[in-house]
């Protein structure tokens, strides 16, 4: 665990970022294998109530309403990486915000697993469910869970409150400062949303024609 914490707090974003994607893979299909065969189907269906919301039947203001929608994750990562926190006898601070991303990308797994997607479909085999992961052309999860794991890594240094044990060190928050490659990492990661949230609108309309 601690070489994993040593690679996720790399000053080396691209070593952040290959990191994070291994474990968001292993965590990912993990869950969603367990959820598959040990939770009822439809476990987690409904059970949002933020998700209850008026769709448009225009594909591009139903495109910007999902995105705002999933934009309330990237809210959530970015508060949570606003701490960090080590043991006495460790030398990296972890953003918490990593804690906030794989707990989404949890969640998303058992819906994944467990077939409780809003939107009423037909339950597919296991074979299917992975298959579809990667179906970037018809489904939005990839992109989005990519995008967020991007604006996680690329905010993975900017927490003002650091703890170690029972210590704790505060920063002024416009000492926060990105590199260059973190600025893109950021715009790539929103840009990445901002497709799935397309591709889902494009998706649901044809659903329902």
């Amino acid at each position: 665990m601690g070489y994993l914490r040593k690679k996720l707090s790399s000053n080396r974003l691209s070593e952040r970022i290959i990191w994070a994607a291994v474990m968001f893979f292993a965590m990912f299909f993990g869950i969603m294998l367990a959820s598959y065969f040990l939770l009822p189907e439809g476990l987690l269906k409904n059970k949002n109530p933020l998700q209850s919301w008026n769709t448009s039947d225009s594909a591009l203001i139903l495109a910007l309403q999902i995105f705002l929608y999933n934009l309330l994750s990237v809210l959530i990562i970015i508060l949570a990486s606003l701490f960090a926190r080590k043991k006495s006898s460790e030398a990296d601070y972890l953003s918490v915000g990593y804690m906030a991303y794989y707990t989404l990308i949890s969640i998303n797994s058992i819906v994944l697993g467990t077939w409780s997607f809003s939107v009423e479909t037909e339950a597919v085999p296991l074979i299917d469910r992975v298959a579809g992961t990667f179906d970037i052309i018809h489904r939005a999860g990839l992109w989005e869970m990519t995008g967020q794991l991007l604006i996680t890594c690329a905010i993975a240094h900017i927490s003002v409150v650091r703890s170690s044990g029972s210590d704790t060190i505060k920063r002024n928050i416009r000492e926060i400062r990105l590199a260059n490659s973190e600025k893109a990492a950021l715009l790539i990661g929103i840009g990445f949303m901002l497709i799935g949230a397309f591709v889902e609108s494009i998706s649901i309309n044809n659903m329902g024609h």
